[in-house]
C-alpha cells in the first residue's frame, strides 16, 4: 500500500478560494500538508492552520521565503536554485524556516517545498544546513542524500497551465488515470499537488478527491501527513 499525501501551494492568506478548498478537505477528512510561504503568511491564516484539528488532518511545510522570481525568465522561475549562490539560499531557507517555526510551532512539519519545483545541489545542501529534514518537488536531485535530507516526490499536478501560464480547466478523468498509472509505479508514496487558487469550480476537483478516497478505501492508498513520513523508515 503506497502513503499518499496531498500538498496545497502558495498559502498565504486566507482568501475565499483558500477557505474554501481548506473546508471542503477538512469535511472529507483527508489529509492535507499546506506548503505556506513564510514571509507572506498573514495573522488569520495562521489561526486557521493552527485551529482544530491541526496535526491530525493538516500540517505545514516551508514553501521557499518569499515566492519571489531571481531568474528573471518566466519559464525557468526560481527563487532557489542555479541563479542564487549558495550564502544566499541558505541565509533565505533559514529566514523562513525560522517564521515558520514561531507561527506554527509543532503544526509545522520541517519539510522544504522550493517555489516553482526549482531547486539545485546547493539548495538541497542549504537546506539540510537549516536544520530541515526533506525536500518535496517534483524532481529528483542526487545531492539531497548528501544532505541528509528526505525526498516526497509529486507524482500527479492537479493544475495545468498553458504556455501563457494561465490556468487550464481540470480534467477529472486525465487526473484519475495519472493517479492509476503513479499507483502502478514503483515507490512508497503518492504524491498530489495543487494550488488553490486555480481549482476553478471545484466540481472536477471534487470529483478527483472522491476518487482518492475510494482508493484509500479499498486499501490501496493511505493518506498521511509529511510529520508520518518522517517518521517511516521505508521512503
Amino acid at each position: 500500500m503506497k502513503a499518499l499525501f496531498l500538498r496545497d501551494d502558495d498559502a498565504a492568506a486566507a482568501t475565499p478560494e483558500f477557505r474554501r478548498l481548506f473546508a471542503f478537505l477538512a469535511a472529507e477528512k483527508l489529509p492535507t500538508v499546506y506548503a505556506v510561504i513564510p514571509a507572506l503568511a498573514e495573522p488569520p491564516l495562521v489561526r486557521l492552520l493552527k485551529g482544530r484539528g491541526a496535526g491530525r488532518l493538516w500540517e505545514t511545510a516551508q514553501h521557499g521565503l518569499a515566492h519571489r522570481d531571481h531568474a528573471g525568465n518566466r519559464f525557468l522561475r526560481q527563487e532557489f536554485g542555479a541563479a542564487r549562490p549558495y550564502a544566499r539560499q541558505l541565509a533565505d531557507i533559514r529566514e523562513g524556516a525560522a517564521i515558520m517555526k514561531k507561527k506554527f510551532g509543532r503544526f509545522f512539519a520541517p519539510v522544504f517545498v522550493p517555489p516553482f519545483h526549482n531547486y539545485n545541489s546547493d539548495t538541497a545542501r542549504a537546506a539540510g544546513e537549516a536544520g530541515l529534514k526533506a525536500l518535496s518537488a517534483s524532481r529528483y536531485n542526487p545531492a539531497l542524500r548528501g544532505a541528509g535530507l528526505r525526498f516526497f516526490g509529486t507524482d500527479v499536478a492537479v493544475n495545468g497551465y498553458g504556455l501563457d501560464l494561465k490556468p487550464r480547466p481540470l480534467d477529472a478523468a486525465a487526473l484519475k488515470a495519472r493517479t492509476l498509472e503513479a499507483l502502478r509505479a514503483p515507490g512508497p508514496t503518492l504524491g498530489v499537488y495543487f494550488h488553490h487558487d486555480h481549482l476553478g469550480d471545484m466540481a472536477a476537483f471534487g470529483s478527483y478527491v472522491l476518487f482518492l478516497k475510494d482508493l484509500c478505501g479499498r486499501g490501496l492508498l493511505r493518506p498521511v501527513l509529511f510529520s508520518a513520513l518522517l517518521k517511516a523508515k521505508n521512503t
